[in-house]
């Protein structure tokens, strides 16, 4: 702000002075917008009430009644949601109204400090002033003087306007040097002040942001809870069928579960050859027909009947054979449908009353299941025959895999729940690079061990839904959400230590590899398909290898080949190469290449896992794979 110190009058320090006194005004008017906002909220949440009321209300006759419930219930947890909203409100204008407060003390603290800046600067205009009437009273006394030359007056008249002008030089020397003076202590104080002034500015604007950031977290995250409030409401209308309403109905206004009684007759199963059953309707009914008359109420009560159960006779016995070649025939003219489904609550749910995911319902009540998978890729250069030399980059990449039936979900529910997770055990990692077109997260977070996300649920739906139409009979969909790195000079972060050594003499030359699993880094884990490779001049000869190793003619390179290694199986070993060449090797040592791979851990430690009860996490898989992995050799 120092541009601001120039000008004739010198105003700089006025306007810079007030232009912080203009804080307190934005303080002000923010606590009367954020106050109109909660006011709004609350009349917003008085009417949702009302509206819950009104449900309540609602008529208790009919198979619908049930229904005003859910009408109650979403309304009074949605004004909960812009009462709860309103509160956060009013505990921002306490926020704001303490920093105007603050505001205050600053200012009259920077207004006392800045007494002496002031001071200089009505100094400097004092000196500006007699300066300006020194330089003119010189010229003055300079025009009078060389007037008299010319009109030639006396010697004595002349001597005494060059006195005149000699003192008002003098003068004017004076009223500069006093001037520069002032103007010096003017900068050096207005500087000070103008510094002053621009760190107030920057921390007020800081602070006016932040009270901004915590205005929008509060609605959002009242956005979300209204959300979830109306991903409820229309699963509570799924989950109640058209049958429950009726059954609720019956149960409710039912008189009972028997008819009246009346005169009955016996109905009694005869013993038929094949145990077919035989009712017997009471005499009064009509041959061939159910109903006595054609209106919906008879006068009669409805009929009573009685059933009784006989087993076959005995003599009967006789006939089993030919009745068991029957019914054998009978059942083996029915031909039953492969693996029927069964429909329920608008998804299918398969039999066999599959390999690949279950579609998801909408109206299940369970959790959806989403899975993850974290793949490092371990680079390490272990220093000439030192283990605990070396340096490690660990780089990482987070994706989430999701069933093809929550596609459906997101489509036809704008409103679904967002999706968060959270990293853990991220101390180690120096850097992340988020999906942004995909993923918010908050910079402000304080744990230095977690870091949270969340989805751009519209981007996310849009996203699985390009995903479909590419490849429409898959039944999971991955997406790529980060990736991630982490250094380090500590061997520990290293899941297999190395040193190499080198001795050469004359045309021979000696390499040794020993190597050890680091139980610290994935104690529990296992590393697969493990190979050791070592480029050799092309003059090379009389290759004698211990354990014996493949030999890569083209390359020119040695590849052995190891069994699995782990901190409690085969956790360290030695390899050993020696060769001769035509000619002494003049170059420096060769480097080994080490290649492995493992799974169930992360090499960086990050793990993740859900935030929030809506989703779940049905998979985590962990691997990691070598990329460079090098130990240089030392002579």
């Amino acid at each position: 702000m120092n541009y601001l110190n120039f000008g004739e009058k010198n105003a700089g320090f006025d306007v810079l002075y007030h232009n912080m006194k203009h804080g307190q005004i934005a303080a002000k008017e923010l606590a009367e917008f954020v106050r109109e906002r909660a006011a709004i909220e609350e009349t917003y949440s008085k009417s949702m009430s009302k509206l819950a009321k009104m449900a309540s209300n609602g008529s208790p006759l009919g198979t619908f009644a049930p229904m005003w419930d859910v009408f109650r219930v979403s309304s009074d947890k949605l004004a909960l949601c812009h009462l709860e909203l309103m509160k956060k409100m009013n505990d921002l204008i306490r926020d704001i109204n303490k920093y105007s407060e603050e505001q205050v003390k600053i200012h009259r603290k920077t207004k006392e400090e800045g007494i002496g800046t002031l001071e200089s600067v009505q100094s400097l205009q004092v000196q500006n002033g007699h300066l300006q009437k020194a330089r003119e009273g010189y010229h003055s006394k300079c025009t009078e003087l060389e007037r008299l030359r010319k009109e030639g007056v006396p010697q004595k008249e002349l001597e005494k306007a060059e006195l005149k002008s000699k003192k008002a030089a003098e003068s004017f020397a004076g009223s500069i040097e006093k001037f520069n003076c002032a103007g010096r202590d003017f900068d050096q104080k207005m500087s000070k002040s103008a510094q002053k002034f621009q760190d107030i500015e920057e921390a007020h604007l800081r602070q006016m942001k932040l009270l901004i950031k915590a205005y929008s977290h509060s609605i959002e995250d009242t956005h979300v809870q209204v959300g979830q409030v109306h991903e409820e409401f229309k699963q509570n209308v799924e989950n109640i069928g058209i049958e429950n309403l009726i059954q609720k109905f019956t149960e409710q206004k039912g008189t009972g579960k028997e008819r009246p009684g009346e005169s009955q007759k016996d109905i009694t199963l005869s013993d038929f050859p094949r145990n077919c059953i035989s009712v017997l309707l009471n005499s009064n009914e009509k041959e061939g027909n159910f109903y006595s008359s054609d209106s919906d109420f008879d006068d009669d009560e409805p009929k009573k009947f009685h059933i009784k159960i006989r087993p076959v006779a005995s003599s009967n016995r006789s006939n089993s054979a030919a009745n068991e070649l029957e019914l054998k025939a009978t059942v083996g003219a029915l031909t039953l449908p492969p693996n029927r489904a069964v429909r329920c609550g608008g998804s299918l749910i398969f039999n066999s009353l599959s390999r690949g995911p279950s579609p998801i319902s909408l109206s299940t009540q369970e959790s959806w299941p989403v899975a993850a998978a974290i793949t490092e890729y371990i680079n390490a250069y272990f220093k000439g025959g030192e283990h605990n030399r070396c340096l490690v980059k660990i780089t990482g990449d987070l994706t989430m895999s999701f069933p093809a039936g929550i596609i459906r979900i997101f489509t036809t529910n704008p409103n679904a729940p967002v999706l968060s997770f959270r990293l853990v055990n991220i101390s180690r990692v120096d850097h992340f690079l988020p999906n942004q077109k995909l993923l918010y997260s908050d910079p402000s977070q304080s744990d230095p061990d977690t870091k949270d996300f969340w989805f751009n649920m519209p981007a996310l739906t849009l996203h699985l839904q390009r995903e479909a139409e590419l490849n429409p009979q898959a039944s999971y969909y991955n997406v790529a959400l980060l990736k991630y790195q982490a250094s380090s000079q500590d061997p520990g972060r290293a899941p297999l230590l190395l040193s190499a050594e080198c001795q050469r003499s004359g045309t021979v030359t000696r390499v040794s590899l020993d190597y050890h699993c680091c139980p610290a880094t994935a104690p529990a884990t296992q590393l697969t398909s493990v190979q050791a490779l070592l480029p050799l001049d092309h003059t090379a000869t009389d290759l004698q290898c211990q354990p014996p190793a493949s030999w890569n003619t083209e390359e020119r390179r040695l590849l052995w080949k190891l069994s699995n290694l782990s901190p409690t199986n085969h956790r360290s070993g030695t390899l050993c190469a020696s060769w001769q060449c035509l000619e002494v090797p003049r170059g420096p040592p060769p480097s080994l290449a080490v290649q492995f791979v493992g799974s169930g851990a992360s090499l960086s430690g990050l793990d993740v896992e859900l935030v929030g009860s809506r989703y779940r996490m049905s998979l985590v898989k962990k691997r990691f794979a070598t990329g460079k992995y090098m130990a240089g050799c030392s002579l």
